[in-house]
């Protein structure tokens, strides 16, 4: 297919049902099905490849055939598969296989089917589901990777407590599953039972000049596979440096591309983070605004396209090279009688938490913020201002403390020979005497 046609081709309308992906065509079809009370989704991917080119016409066609493959079931073709909740759990899982999540939806509902087995799902009671949500919060367990040496790596059951978050995603996992199995209005037992309140988020943005000490101990050069050379040029550092300078997160900097950005005024498009499928109005209000880059982070940004760094990554693998690096750093910290930097900072405390708190810093203005980070909400900006607003409060507690400190010193002293004592003292006479950092280092 030449380019002009190819290009005809990405501006045409599609058909319901059928999405234009990466590599082709995705197709859905909602059929009914004998013992699906909402019906079933059917998907299918049709994938690009050598020597082959997936049509509209090909997916229209299946959508068809999976039409008449429904109408043609009969109830009686129906493998029976009981009323116990193994069973229901199999089924709703079966309809909702296209949706974005469904990994992490069926680990969710296999974790409640391990709990109720073969028990009839109408006779699951409220005080069931309260009791397990919080004995997840209080001994777990979590599942742990484990990687003993010599050993290959498994997930083992710990006695953890879970996140609120955690504990949540499982309490609305579960109340999907009667939704659609039962309907909307039907009696739903996960309602009666409360979501866990997440604990307030403790500030965790550093500073760039924290971030760039670390950001000098992680070498500039690739590490060389076997029987290979060594060549200039980390593909984690880079990145590294390119997530402090844009406050991007991984996986969004890895989708980003040089056409997102605008190099005679420095700004950008970031790319859609893909955090689940939003509604059809949600998606037809948003609109995707260009965010003002720092002047530093263009040449960055350049020498992260030339590297082709912009590709899918592993964040885990980018963290282990951060904690190389903090180890280092350390080292050297220990020789001059410095701190030494936590090793348990995260990622994203170093990247995308220090361009939020740095910003606010800097302009005092969550408003901002909120956009260069791309916030939804502005309590989420709030929280990574947190930092910079507590050396705010410390920086005027502290002025406050001389102030008082000298109105207590003024008040001590004898009056003047022949005066009167007033009995107060004169704020003018005490401000007078207090001296400001910037009087002092003079």
């Amino acid at each position: 297919m030449s380019d002009e046609v190819r290009g005809r081709h990405l501006t045409r309308p599609l058909p319901a049902g059928i999405k234009r992906t990466a590599t082709g065509y995705r197709t859905f079809v909602w059929v009914k099905w004998p013992g699906y009370p909402n019906g079933r989704i059917r998907s299918k991917r049709f994938s690009r490849t050598a020597t082959y080119e997936p049509t509209i016409k090909e997916c229209e066609a299946w959508q068809e055939d999976r039409r008449v493959e429904a109408r043609r079931k009969k109830a009686e073709d129906l493998v029976p598969v009981g009323d116990g909740f193994l069973a229901d759990a199999e089924r709703y899982l079966e309809t909702v296989v296209a949706m974005p999540g469904i990994k992490d939806r069926r680990r969710h509902i296999r974790d409640w089917a391990a709990l109720f087995g073969e028990r009839s799902r109408s006779a699951i009671q409220p005080h069931e589901i309260r009791a397990q949500r919080d004995q997840w919060l209080t001994v777990g367990p979590k599942r742990v990777l484990v990687k003993p040496k010599g050993e290959p790596a498994r997930w083992e059951a710990r006695a953890i407590p879970l996140s609120a978050s955690s504990v949540n995603q499982r309490l609305r996992a579960l109340e999907n599953l009667y939704t659609v199995l039962d309907g909307k209005d039907a009696d739903n037992p996960v309602r009666e039972v409360d979501e866990v309140e997440p604990p307030d988020v403790e500030p965790r943005g550093q500073s760039f000049a924290l971030a760039y000490e670390i950001l000098a101990f992680m070498p500039d050069v690739t590490t060389p596979k076997k029987d290979g050379a060594v060549e200039k040029g980390s593909l984690s550092r880079v990145r590294f440096e390119a997530m402090l300078v844009t406050g991007f997160p991984a996986k969004q900097l890895g989708m980003l591309q040089p056409a997102h950005v605008n190099w005679d005024a420095p700004s950008v498009v970031p790319p859609k983070r893909l955090k689940g499928r939003r509604s059809r109005r949600a998606r037809a209000r948003r609109k995707v605004k260009p965010r003002q880059l720092m002047p530093a982070a263009v040449p960055i940004l350049k020498r992260f396209f030339a590297m082709e760094a912009n590709k899918k990554f592993s964040s885990t693998s980018l963290a282990r090279s951060v904690r190389r690096a903090i180890r280092a750093a350390n080292a050297v910290r220990a020789q001059r009688g410095l701190p030494a930097i936590p090793e348990t900072l995260r990622l994203y405390d170093l990247t995308r938490h220090t361009f939020g708190t740095e910003v606010f810093r800097l302009t005092k203005n969550l408003l901002l913020v909120k956009d260069l980070m791309g916030h939804g909400d502005i309590e989420q900006s709030e929280r990574y201002a947190m930092a910079a607003i507590q050396e705010h409060q410390v920086a005027s507690v502290t002025e406050l403390s001389a102030v008082a400190r000298a109105a207590r010193l003024a008040a001590r002293r004898p009056p003047p020979r022949g005066g009167k004592v007033s009995g107060k003292v004169s704020p003018r006479s005490v401000s007078a005497r207090v001296r400001t950092p910037r009087q002092r280092g003079r």
